[in-house]
């Protein structure tokens, strides 16, 4: 009986969590274009972000405003370990003639660990540099409870407007100094090649989200 009550609270818990809803800002009337790359502007000397969690205490050092306009391919969400309490959604992103529909019948993604693996056929349109320069792997780290909603609800071929700043992060995490750097570049491959950006706004399809 005391196990089926635990259960039964678990699935309950599950269930409530599941269904949250991120409240929406405003509902955007124009179209997201995927068809630029991601403008990036550096930043000098800003003001770092702290924040504290179940995990640690960690600061986030600001390199760059950062926004990108893409069609998600693919979705991989983490609870374990320091970086999900920071990260808990990565998102496969990718702009370009990558994210046309036509492009589905060529190329396909997954995510796991942290990376994000992608596999094309021999007739497809575009080479590989084109796909590493238009598609990335993004960790988000969401400013808000109601970011951390909204961005768990992404869906694969959503599309996505994300507004915010590419950070490095350090601090302590179980009694550990522990680091995570982001890439700066959209032409880099492998390790510490994927996007870490601090979420400040983020557009779904045609909500938007703070």
């Amino acid at each position: 009986m005391k196990k089926s009550y635990i259960l039964t609270l678990s699935l309950l818990s599950f269930f409530f969590f599941s269904c949250e809803k991120a409240i929406v800002t405003k509902y955007a009337t124009d179209f997201i274009s995927t068809d630029n790359n991601p403008v990036q502007i550096e930043l000098y000397d800003e003001k770092t972000i702290t924040i504290s969690n179940d995990s640690g205490e960690f600061s986030l050092t600001p390199l760059a405003e950062y926004t990108i306009s893409a069609r998600v391919m693919s979705t991989e969400h983490y609870s374990r370990k320091w970086t999900s309490s920071l990260s808990p959604v990565d998102l496969a992103l990718a702009w370009g003639e990558l994210a046309t529909v036509k492009m589905d019948d060529y190329i396909s993604y997954k995510q796991r660990n942290r990376w994000y693996f992608y596999k094309y056929k021999p007739d497809c349109p575009v080479d590989n540099n084109y796909i590493i320069s238009h598609s990335s792997n993004n960790h988000i780290i969401p400013s808000s409870h109601n970011l951390s909603v909204a961005l768990k609800n992404i869906k694969k071929h959503d599309t996505v407007k994300i507004t915010g700043l590419l950070v490095k992060v350090s601090g302590m995490a179980d009694g550990q100094k522990v680091s995570w750097g982001t890439s700066t570049t959209r032409n880099d491959t492998g390790d510490r090649s994927c996007e870490l950006i601090y979420a400040k706004e983020i557009r779904i399809n045609d909500k938007v989200y703070n």
